[in-house]
Order: C-alpha cells, then sequence, then structure tokens
C-alpha cells in the first residue's frame, strides 16, 4: 500500500480516538495489568489498557477493503501502530478531561449509551398478537382528532367567574364585561388545536364535559369560562392501515421503559445530591 494511501487512512487515527472516549464513557476498553506478557486476546498494552485482536482484526479489514493491493507485514504494522497511538490520544484525552469538558464528547457518549440500552428495543418484533393489544390500549393513538366547539370567557377573578357560569347555566344575557376569546375559532376545533388555545389540562376537562355544560378554570393568573356547545367523536383507525406505526410505537414506548429502567438503576446505586428546584 502506498505513502499516500496509508497518509489518507490517518483519518482513522482521529475518529478512532473519539470513539476511543465514547468506548471509556461506556466502559468498553479492557484495562489490562502492567507488563508481563499479553494475553492471546491482545495484540499490544498501552499502559493498562489492552487493544484487542479484534479490534486489530477489524481495522485491518476496513484498511484491506480500501486498499487496490494486498495488504503486506508492513501495513500490518502500520496498522498497529495506528491503534496504539489512538489509544495514547484516548488516554491523553481523559487525562485532559475532555471526557466531561468536551461537550460533543459527553453528548456522543451518551447517545451511544443510550443506543446500547435501547437496542434489544428498537429491534424488538413482537406478534400480531402483541400489537394489536397495544393498539387497543392506546386507541388515542390511532384516532381521527376529535373536534369541540367551545365559547369561552375570560375574567380576571373567580368572583366574576362563578357569576358568569351562573348567568350561562340560567341562559341569562352575559355581562358584557366578560371578554370572549376572539381566537378561538367558530364550530368544531380539533382536540390537538384547542391545546394550543387552552392548554392541555383544561382541553382534556373540556373533552368530558356534557354537551351544552359550563365549567370554570383557571390558567395563567386568569379564569376562563367554558361552554361546550357540541363535539365531534374520534374515530379509530382500522388497524391494518396503521400497523407500520403501531410497531413503531411499540417499540418506541419498550425503548423508553428499557432507558428508564437503566437510569433508575444507576441512579439507585449512586449517590445523586441536588438542590431543590
Amino acid at each position: 500500500m502506498s505513502d499516500t494511501h496509508r497518509g489518507a487512512n490517518l483519518r482513522w487515527l482521529v475518529l478512532g480516538a473519539l470513539a476511543g472516549l465514547i468506548a471509556v464513557g461506556i466502559g468498553a476498553l479492557r484495562q489490562g495489568g502492567p507488563g508481563g506478557e499479553l494475553p492471546e486476546n491482545a495484540v499490544a498494552r498501552v499502559n493498562d489498557r489492552l487493544i484487542l485482536r479484534d479490534d486489530y482484526e477489524r481495522a485491518l479489514q476496513r484498511l484491506r477493503a480500501d486498499s487496490r493491493d494486498p495488504l503486506d507485514g508492513d501495513d500490518a504494522n502500520w496498522v498497529l501502530q495506528r491503534l496504539v497511538e489512538e489509544e495514547l490520544l484516548v488516554q491523553r484525552g481523559l487525562e485532559l478531561g475532555m471526557a466531561r469538558s468536551e461537550l460533543n464528547v459527553r453528548n456522543a457518549i451518551v447517545q451511544s449509551l443510550i443506543a446500547s440500552v435501547t437496542a434489544e428495543a428498537d429491534a424488538a418484533n413482537p406478534d400480531e398478537q402483541t400489537l394489536q393489544r397495544f393498539y387497543e390500549q392506546n386507541p388515542e393513538r390511532y384516532s381521527f382528532f376529535a373536534a369541540l366547539a367551545v365559547d369561552v370567557w375570560s375574567v380576571d377573578d373567580e368572583t366574576t367567574a362563578r357569576a358568569l357560569l351562573q348567568q350561562l347555566q340560567q341562559g341569562a344575557i352575559i355581562d358584557e364585561t366578560a371578554r370572549r376569546l376572539p381566537s378561538i375559532p367558530a364550530g368544531p376545533v380539533p382536540i390537538d388545536k384547542l391545546r394550543d388555545y387552552l392548554g392541555p389540562a383544561i382541553t382534556a376537562a373540556a373533552a368530558q364535559m356534557p354537551a351544552d355544560s359550563s365549567a370554570i378554570f383557571a390558567r395563567q393568573g386568569r379564569w376562563l369560562v367554558v361552554r361546550l356547545n357540541g363535539r365531534q367523536e374520534a374515530t379509530l383507525a382500522d388497524f391494518a392501515t396503521v400497523s407500520t406505526r403501531v410497531l413503531n410505537d411499540y417499540r418506541r414506548d419498550l425503548a423508553d421503559r428499557s432507558l428508564r429502567d437503566y437510569l433508575d438503576s444507576l441512579k439507585d446505586q449512586s449517590d445523586v445530591t441536588t438542590v431543590a428546584p
């Protein structure tokens, strides 16, 4: 292999050093005792770290795939020296605290560890019965959005809000001091859009109200009086038309649970002290 080609492949050194810092973050580098004979599964020792034969063979294979000519002994030694130098860079980076101080390295460590924790969930292939059950347990994910037709007034205090509520319940003329929210469209508004106007909590409560009923809610220092004029119920999509989404959601939920269990386990095993928020 030419010196030019070898020089081009020095990019391995930089990329490999970053990968090495990530590997340290997830405990992937092998630690070996100082001095003495190398174990059979190692090709080098750099201070107290072993360079494994499997990693060396993979590096050779990558170089072989990039090279037009057969590799010889010099090429094999070149790869070994690059791995040694890569390990030296990794160790120096750790001495300088890069795994903690460099944001890109920290983020790469976190993302790599998350990927390793959730890999099994991401590749899960549940049977159709399991997916059907997941679909039935989460109908809101696979429904055409319901819509609510509402009128909403905004007032300054609870007393005024309760007086307005009484007027609505009695069918009386609404006090002109009450300000109707003009931004909410007339007629049925999809629930996901209504959340933008009222917030998730009030929208969820309004969805449970009987038609032609009214209620008051506190929000952001003001009081809202909501009258539900009517609703359009959600329609559940046929399983066959959303089966791919169901599979993706199943995997995502499984990955989230796996990661949450892993993080909870780490917290249980660690001494964590925080200030009160």
